[in-house]
């Protein structure tokens, strides 16, 4: 497998330096930087080893796309800025989670939301296609969004969506939360990334345990071969970064 780190693309040097084979960005930090802001990074991409294969955080937490605060006009212009500048840094796979944006408002039911979301994500798809992109669609836990919060779901979404370009991602830490059978990998078809972090305090796994063990035991099982990154909360992230690294890096070779 391939490891890689979520954190700011401007810390990519410090992320090769720890030995990670990929960085994943957040697109809507540097979608919505200056020109000159994002040719910098470009610079500091141009003299790396590893790139920004991935990226999470699909939409700004203020883009609406359910209800009547959803602008499709806004959204595409997002969507071609944000697309064209992951293209720029080589990156070919963007996580779907954004749960602030995907809320359920007021007023909506479950179901018609839901029907909004397909149709949203329909549109996300199609116009990721344009730049060869991939949409890795993250069910988040309730605390999080109250749209979309298992694979159970996500899988029901990925199928009324139906393109090529859109699959699952499987996160350790919403799965945790929501008490998912970690079983349920096996809906995700394709299963096309994975984040990881522990279910207390969203940690990085620095040490062995028994749910980042069953994690890649389930994943083995399925056949990925795919990405993993940690995504999760630390004070000390190179430090612990370190310690995770070699610990995800003991249970792919196992």
């Amino acid at each position: 497998m391939r490891f890689g780190l979520c954190t700011d693309i401007r810390n990519v040097k410090e992320v090769q330096e720890v030995g990670f084979d990929y960085i994943e960005g957040k697109l809507n930090q540097f979608a919505l930087w200056s020109e000159e802001e994002f040719e910098s990074v470009l610079e500091l991409f141009s003299s790396s080893s590893i790139k920004m294969e991935t990226t999470s955080l699909l939409l700004p937490k203020t883009m609406k796309v359910i209800g009547r605060e959803y602008n499709e006009k806004e959204l595409l212009s997002y969507l071609d800025v944000a697309f064209s500048r992951m293209d720029k840094l080589g990156s070919s796979l963007v996580v779907f989670g954004s749960g602030k944006s995907r809320m359920i408002p007021d007023g909506e039911t479950w179901q018609r939301s839901f029907l909004s979301l397909v149709e949203v994500t329909k549109l996300i798809g199609k116009k990721a296609a344009e730049y060869g992109i991939s949409i890795a669609i993250e069910p988040l836990n309730r605390s999080e969004t109250n749209l979309i919060n298992t694979l159970s779901e996500g899988a029901a979404l990925q199928a009324e969506v139906a393109l090529d370009n859109v699959g699952l991602l499987a996160d350790a830490f919403h799965m945790r939360k929501e008490e998912e059978d970690m079983g349920k990998i096996s809906l995700c078809s394709p299963l096309l990334h994975t984040h990881i972090a522990l279910k207390e305090g969203r940690a990085y796994p620095v040490e062995k345990s028994g749910e980042v063990e069953e994690f890649f035991q389930v994943l083995k099982a399925s056949g990925y071969r795919g990405r993993m990154s940690i995504e999760g909360k630390s004070e000390d992230w190179k430090a612990d970064s370190v310690r995770a690294l070699q610990v995800l890096r003991g249970y792919d070779e196992a």
